[in-house]
This record gives C-alpha cells, structure tokens and sequence, in this order.
C-alpha cells in the first residue's frame, strides 16, 4: 500500500513504521511538514509515479521508516538510508536501496546489540517534498547530555545533512524552557530572535503531542519553518 502522509500516525506504526507515523501525527497537530507519501512495500512503480504526480513533487527526498525507528527505546538515529534531491527517474532504485537497508551490517550489529526482534526491523520507505532550506538544524526539548529542562537549538547553513552525520560544526543556542529566553549562544549568528521563539514554541507544542522529550530535525526556507523529522530523545 501506499499512503499520503495526512493519512496515517502513530495507529499506523507497524505498517508504515516509527519515521512515518510520527510524521502524520505532526501533520494532524498543525505543524509544517513537507508533503509526501510512505510505500509499505515493493509497489508498482505505476502507483509511486502516480501519487508522486498527484501531489506535484519534483525534487523530493527519501528516507527509511522501520516498526522499531524512532520509538521509546530506540531511535535508530543515522542508521537506516537517506537519499536527498532525487529526481522522478530516481526514486525507484532508491525507494529499492532504502527497502534493502535493514541488510546492512550495521543495522545487524544494532539489532543484535538492542535485542531486537527481526519482525521488527521491516522497513517502509518515506518520500517527501525536498526543502533546500537556507538554514537547517536540529532542536532538543532536553538537553540529551546533562539531562538539563532547557531547549537546545543548534543550527548550518544550507541542508542539515552534514550536522545530523557530525560532519559540521553548528551554532548552538540554550533557551529557558518556560520564558524562552536565550541563555547562550556560541558559533555564528543565522537564526532570528523571532525564528528561535517560533521554533522553540514549535518544540514545546511536539513534547507535550509526544509526552517525552524531543529530537526535532528542522529547516528553514524564506522564512518558513519546515519540521522534517521528530523522535523521542533515546540512548541510541
């Protein structure tokens, strides 16, 4: 099967996995994702080519969804397939990658580190609107080192691809939970007073829809915030 991400949420995990369900319940709670599908498996490329028509993709980005991905206990962060800027006549050979990725060696070694159980490591593939945001970055609701009840935004230029893989050196701002206000901030200037309020609010409204703190993946373009990713902050 094949669903519009507004279709599904967390219902939905243990067809079209952690990635996707937690997506469709962004979607549900008002907040700016990229549009796109999630295939639950190997499809007839007639139906990803017509969905992929149908909601007026171009460039778009793809990405693993696995039942165990993004859940309580584990998040998988940087483990499954990721495959930015992919043009119509390459979506299938990467939907086809990101179906094999659970075969790797090291998402074998993880699955046998965390006893996890081999059902659940199916995986779903994520397609999505690609967003070349002008600034990228990730957001934390808790700071996952100390523990501390502060929000923590750390920022690049560009895509957040290279911050996500520990290949670049971000901006960091601490904001006080409860009034907002930034504590510190260390590294270059990119992000507006205003645009670190809005997704700090942003943040706080995806921990109180999760109940656990978060790890938000985010971007920006002309001054939109899209939220691309979110997880319960895990030990990976």
């Amino acid at each position: 099967m094949i669903y519009n991400l507004n279709e599904i949420g967390k219902k939905d995990i243990k067809e079209v996995g952690g990635k996707a369900g937690n997506l469709g319940e962004l979607i549900k709670l008002g907040i700016n994702v990229p549009k796109g599908f999630v295939c639950t498996a190997k499809e007839n490329k007639e139906y990803i080519y017509n969905m992929y028509e149908k909601l007026k993709l171009s460039k778009v980005a793809v990405r693993s969804s696995a039942i165990c991905e993004d859940g309580n206990q584990n998040s998988y962060a940087g483990q499954f397939e990721t495959f930015l800027n992919i043009n119509k006549e390459d979506i299938i050979n990467s939907i086809e990658k990101c179906y094999k990725s659970n075969e790797s060696e090291n998402i074998k070694g993880y699955i046998n580190e965390k006893n996890i159980e081999e059902d659940n490591t199916k995986v779903s593939v994520i397609v999505q609107e690609m967003i070349d945001g002008d600034i990228s970055g990730v957001m934390f609701t808790k700071n996952p080192v100390t523990g501390d009840d502060k929000i923590i935004i750390e920022s690049v230029l560009g895509l957040g691809e290279k911050l996500v893989q520990g290949e670049a050196t971000p901006t960091q701002i601490i904001i006080d939970k409860k009034t907002l206000i930034i504590e510190n901030k260390i590294g270059q200037e990119m992000l507006s007073n205003n645009e670190i309020k809005l997704l700090s609010k942003i943040g706080l409204k995806i921990e109180s829809k999760f109940e656990a703190p978060q790890d938000i993946e985010w971007t920006i373009i002309n001054g939109e915030i899209y939220i691309l990713q979110a997880r319960n902050i895990t030990t990976i």
